[in-house]
């Protein structure tokens, strides 16, 4: 008998792929504007009081060069799914 691979799943392929465009432009918004969100964050959470001001801002970029490199596993994952 002739077997056939099976299809994809569809949902999953989806769900990666929108995984790896909300990371993309999350991380782009954190690393272009850190100051604005650093404002936004400090009227959501109380961390300003554990940390120095600067200290966030790093956190902030760094969080957004980790979801950027998020998107792009995302993205591999769903070729992979796809292959």
């Amino acid at each position: 008998m002739i077997g056939f691979g099976n299809a994809p799943d569809i949902g999953a392929i989806v769900a990666l792929l929108g995984t790896s465009f909300c990371s993309f432009l999350m991380g782009v918004v954190f690393r272009k504007w850190p100051g604005e969100v650093q404002a936004y964050f400090e009227t959501l959470d109380g961390s300003t009081s554990f940390l120095r001001p600067q200290t966030y801002r790093v956190l902030i970029e760094g969080s957004g060069r980790v979801l950027i490199v998020l998107s792009f596993v995302a993205l591999l994952a769903a070729g992979y799914l796809l292959h």
